[in-house]
C-alpha cells in the first residue's frame, strides 16, 4: 500500500475516534473505542529536495459503533510529510465531532508508522462546545489498513473528563 493512501486513511480514522468520545464518555471515563475511517479527499505536493518527498493533505471521514449500538460519524483533516529515501515519515492533524444535540469536542493528533499497513500516535482535546465544554484528556490511536483504498480499521484509547456545568 502506497503511503499515501495510509496517511489519508489514518487521517479519517484518527477523527471518527472523537465522535464516539462525544456521545459515550463522561466525567474521567476511560475511552477504548473501535471504528472505521475513510479519505474523502487527498492532496500532496512534491518538495523537490529529494525523490519521492511529498507533503500531503488528507480529510476523512470516520464512523464509529459503540457497545451500546450507538453510531458515531467524525471529521479530521491531517498533514503528513513522507521521505521515503531519508526514511522519515510524520502526520498531524485536527479533527472534530458532533453530538446528536450539535455539541462538538475538537482535537489534536500526530502520529508515525509502525509496521506495513499501521500507523500508531497520539490525540488530545482542544476544546469542546455545548456540554464538552472545558472537556480535557487524550490518549493513543492505532490504525491498521488492510486493504489499499479501502476503509482502515481505527482502534482508540485514553481518557477523557467533562467539567461539571
Amino acid at each position: 500500500m502506497s503511503w499515501y493512501k495510509i496517511v489519508t486513511v489514518f487521517t479519517v480514522v484518527l477523527f471518527v475516534f472523537g465522535f464516539v468520545m462525544i456521545d459515550s464518555a463522561v466525567s474521567g471515563e476511560n475511552i477504548d473505542w473501535q471504528g472505521t475511517s475513510l479519505y474523502t479527499e487527498t492532496n500532496q505536493i512534491e518538495v523537490g529536495d529529494v525523490e519521492g518527498h511529498v507533503l500531503m493533505l488528507t480529510k476523512s471521514k470516520q464512523l464509529y459503533i459503540l457497545p451500546n449500538g450507538t453510531k458515531l460519524v467524525g471529521n479530521a483533516v491531517s498533514t503528513a510529510d513522507i521521505n521515503p529515501k531519508m526514511k522519515q515519515f510524520s502526520s498531524s492533524g485536527y479533527g472534530w465531532t458532533v453530538d446528536k444535540d450539535g455539541d462538538k469536542m475538537m482535537r489534536t493528533h500526530e502520529g508515525k508508522p509502525a509496521g506495513k499497513n499501521h500507523w500508531k500516535g497520539t490525540w488530545t482535546f482542544t476544546g469542546g462546545t455545548g456540554k464538552y465544554e472545558g472537556v480535557k484528556g487524550g490518549g493513543t490511536w492505532d490504525m491498521y489498513t488492510i486493504v489499499e483504498g479501502q476503509p482502515s480499521y481505527l482502534d482508540i484509547g485514553g481518557e477523557m473528563e467533562i467539567p461539571k456545568q
